[in-house]
């Protein structure tokens, strides 16, 4: 489906905690230089493209499996996919989760649900 409006892009809290998860986890392991970088590509790659072509990329069917139906997955480069949702009504992407491709998207969920605040 294309579509010629524009979108907003909204970052839940969820989306925003992975975000800081996976900058930790990659200053850990490649330095905070390459942290701050990967940060800013893969923002900068979601503004640019998703406000325009919010469906470029298909409903998760790995979360499909698990019942949820209208969560989308997108591999946003070699390492980071994201999960996003479309508001039609509202014209927004809501951004749910950020991850490295090599992360279990069960278990991620999890540790964000268990760190959200009562």
């Amino acid at each position: 489906m294309t579509s010629s409006k524009r979108y907003v892009v909204v970052a839940t809290p969820n989306f925003k905690l992975s975000v800081q998860r996976l900058s930790a986890f990659l200053a850990k392991k490649h330095g905070k230089q390459h942290a701050t970088n990967n940060k800013k590509a893969l923002l900068n790659k979601i503004n640019g493209i998703l406000t325009e072509q919010p469906y470029i990329a298909p409903v998760s069917a790995g979360l499909l499996a698990l019942g949820i139906v209208d969560f989308r997955q997108w591999a946003v480069d070699e390492h980071n996919i994201i999960f996003y949702r479309i508001a039609e009504e509202t014209a927004e992407v809501v951004l749910l989760v950020a991850m490295d491709a090599r992360q279990n998207i069960q278990k991620l969920l999890y540790e964000l649900t268990l760190l959200q605040p009562g």
